[in-house]
């Protein structure tokens, strides 16, 4: 038996529109500014806490994001993945390819 694995976040899907959307909650909670989607792909793949440190300028503040942010995210931002175009096709002929 062969066994294919792949990544979700950012290979098979894009993550760009709940992370982002999590992070603006997050940051609207704690009465920051919330760039726009677009200015927050940088964000994607660091470690969210030193993001937080960045946006907010207050280290002290990161922790109580992160809680906000995956509050939001849990909720919504990770059911807001967008499969890549043609993904579905891939996985149907790798599995097809596989037998």
């Amino acid at each position: 038996m062969t066994a294919i694995f792949f990544d979700l976040d950012g290979t098979l899907t894009d993550p760009k529109e709940g992370i982002t959307k999590s992070i603006q909650y997050a940051l609207r909670g704690l009465g920051a500014e919330s760039p726009s989607s677009d200015d927050l792909e940088w964000c994607i793949g660091p470690p969210l806490k030193e993001s937080f440190d960045y946006l907010l300028g207050k280290p002290s503040l990161s922790e109580e994001a992160l809680k906000l942010y995956r509050q939001k995210f849990a909720e919504k931002g990770l059911y807001e993945n967008i499969i890549y175009l043609d993904v579905k096709n891939l996985l149907e002929q790798s599995l097809v390819a596989s037998f």
